[in-house]
């Protein structure tokens, strides 16, 4: 007979820490949970990485820019801020 078995996924060994994935699933036994919960995952992962491909282009930024600061590149040198050469 199927159980609801309750899966929380937990990182580090603190039994209060918040749990990263938390599900609810009806299975026969613990093991058949788990690769339920198991394929759940895969399938978010697998349409989490379809989108960044559908998307076609991520957006890579360095801390330095993410804190505002400028950064300078290879060849950037000697333009201004339109790119043009000075």
């Amino acid at each position: 007979m199927p159980t609801h078995w309750v899966i929380e996924i937990r990182l580090g060994t603190r039994a209060d820490a918040t749990p990263l994935r938390r599900a609810v699933v009806e299975a026969e036994d613990e093991a058949a949970a788990l690769r339920l919960v198991l394929a759940q995952a895969e399938l978010e992962v697998s349409a989490a990485r379809a989108g960044l491909q559908d998307d076609g282009e991520e957006e890579v930024f360095s801390t330095a820019e993410a804190s505002g600061q400028s950064e300078h590149h290879t060849g950037e040198e000697g333009r201004d801020q339109a790119g043009n050469l000075v």
